[in-house]
């Protein structure tokens, strides 16, 4: 399947997670896979938990790159620690939660900065701002925080910012509330992507679709069971590359 100009700008937005599988020869089967039509791999912390750093090497030995999604939350020092690792990682990508505030947010920019001599490169560091399976009530009522969910990921978003890093996590849905109030440049990963004949997963309450999410201003988008949930992986990967490449 050769991809079309278009469809090769479009494979550079998207990121598939590598949930659910049991070993690493799953693992780099699926990245050989999919890999002519994914640009980046997001180890999260099922895979990380299951195989630990020998499966951010494997996806970059078979041609993969990584999207460490480890949502670290945590003291600041742990995290600037946390920050030095994934930068020796050689990973492209990884994640905060913003919610940990903006010393948290800034340790996390100084342990990329001190680890990237030596590593090489430094990894773009982005933040969590409202999980995707958070709805409006269940911002208000369970985790206690009032107000319209798009103003907390505005908030969360500015706060990223004003700590220095490149990006957020949100919800596709939210990024009419932000634009033009943050800097050019700033990156918007989105999950809860649905596939244009394929669901997202259950879990997910805020979603859109691969080219209404571009559309609405995202930068990289996680594309996960409307892709490997389907009964022809690589058809269901083009199908999303060929819907973004409408918008572009």
């Amino acid at each position: 399947m050769e991809l079309s100009s278009q469809e090769q700008v479009a494979r550079q937005m998207v990121c598939l997670p590598l949930d659910g599988l049991t070993s690493l020869v799953q693992v780099e089967d699926m990245v050989e896979a999919l890999a002519p039509f994914v640009g980046l791999f997001k180890v999260g912390k099922e895979s990380f938990t299951r195989f630990g750093p020998q499966v951010v090497a494997r996806v970059q030995s078979a041609g993969g790159g990584v999207f460490l999604d480890l949502k670290y939350h945590d003291i600041p020092n742990t995290v600037q620690g946390a920050a030095r690792a994934a930068t020796e990682l050689g990973v492209e990508i990884f994640n905060v939660h913003a919610s940990g505030g903006s010393a948290m947010m800034a340790a996390a920019r100084h342990g990329v900065e001190e680890a990237a001599p030596g590593a090489g490169k430094a990894p773009k560091v982005i933040a969590v701002t409202v999980l995707t399976s958070i709805n409006q009530a269940t911002l208000n009522t369970e985790c206690g925080v009032p107000g319209a969910l798009e103003d907390q990921v505005l908030h969360l978003s500015l706060l990223a910012q004003s700590a220095g890093l490149d990006g957020i996590v949100c919800s596709a849905a939210d990024l009419h509330a932000l634009k033009g109030k943050l800097d050019p440049g700033f990156l918007f990963v989105t999950p809860g992507i649905k596939g244009t004949t394929t669901p997202a997963g259950k879990d997910q309450k805020r979603v859109l679709s691969p080219g209404g999410a571009v559309a609405a201003g995202s930068s990289l988008l996680v594309v996960g069971r409307a892709i490997t949930g389907a009964p022809d992986r690589r058809v269901a990967a083009l199908e999303v590359l060929r819907d973004i490449a409408k918008v572009l």
